[in-house]
């Protein structure tokens, strides 16, 4: 599928995505960095330090996977770069440090490569466009888990709005159907409606310089559907849409927040939601 982002757009977010990172485990800025041991309660059982070894293995696999331009074959080493992080009692300054240097080689590989090379994707021979898209949204998901992680919810970083609308669209479009045989069923059509945000006050952090903030008209259709099993289509009563600001409706998708998170408005069969959210949508 095809990304809602011009490549540029994507480029640019994605940097700004791991920029947000760093920048998380940098702490106060004074000396102290973040503490690597933190617990992440978005991914039961990691820490701050597991998260981004684990970020900086799959960031490293995007871009090694287009390098390699091997159509056919899915790109092997992820385990290798994990096992070359520092161990957490280097602390946040050297964890950092590591990343940076991936994620460097992971944008210069991105920049200088054609949007439409030929490469492994989920879905076999594909775009090299598929990777930096999905590194976004990778990057995007776990740095909101570090921010949530190391300050809490309500200090995580806005996420522009063209960019939380494909964020929504990649999970709909291309995720859900790679993980449809890992993940539950859903016994209840889930419809999802983007409300965007009025394009005024400051621009979400993310935004390339000088460019304006993004318009309704300007993000297309907002609405996606999750269909549901036995008989949960779309004539079905065995439904629910979901509506809110594109941002909450991701972090909803990815299990980040629940369907009681402010912004959303929830009309039809809440009790087959709650159950979809419980069992989850994603791995």
């Amino acid at each position: 599928m095809t990304s809602r982002l011009a490549y540029s757009r994507m480029l640019d977010a994605l940097e700004a995505q791991v920029g947000l990172v760093r920048y998380a485990l940098a702490g106060d800025g004074l000396g102290t960095g973040a503490d690597v041991t933190a617990p992440v309660a978005s991914c039961p059982g990691w820490s701050v330090h597991d998260l981004v070894v684990h970020l900086g293995a799959v960031n490293w696999w995007g871009a090694a996977t287009v390098r390699e331009a091997t159509p056919d074959t899915r790109t092997g080493g992820r385990g290798a770069v994990m096992e070359s992080a520092p161990p957490v009692t280097e602390g946040a300054a050297a964890l950092a440090d590591w990343y940076s240097g991936l994620t460097a080689e992971m944008m210069t590989t991105f920049t200088d490569t054609a949007p439409d090379a030929l490469v492994w994707t989920f879905s076999g021979p594909g775009r090299a466009d598929f990777w930096p898209r999905r590194q976004l949204h990778e990057t995007l998901v776990h740095r909101w888990d570090v921010e949530n992680a190391l300050h809490g919810a309500t200090a995580t970083t806005p996420v522009p709005e063209d960019v939380a609308v494909d964020t929504v669209d990649e999970f709909c479009t291309v995720m859900r159907p790679h993980m449809a045989a890992h993940v539950p069923p859903l016994a209840v059509t889930i419809r999802l409606r983007g409300v965007p945000h009025a394009p005024e006050g400051p621009a979400a952090v993310g935004l390339a310089a000088g460019a304006e903030p993004v318009g309704a008209s300007a993000l297309g259709a907002l609405e996606w559907e999750l269909p549901g099993t036995d008989g949960a289509g779309p004539d079905s009563t065995g439904a629910v849409e979901v509506a809110g600001p594109p941002e909450t409706l991701a972090l909803l998708l990815w299990g980040r927040v629940g369907a009681d998170a402010a912004g959303l408005e929830i009309i039809g069969d809440r009790n087959g939601l709650d159950a979809a959210l419980e069992a989850g949508l994603s791995t």
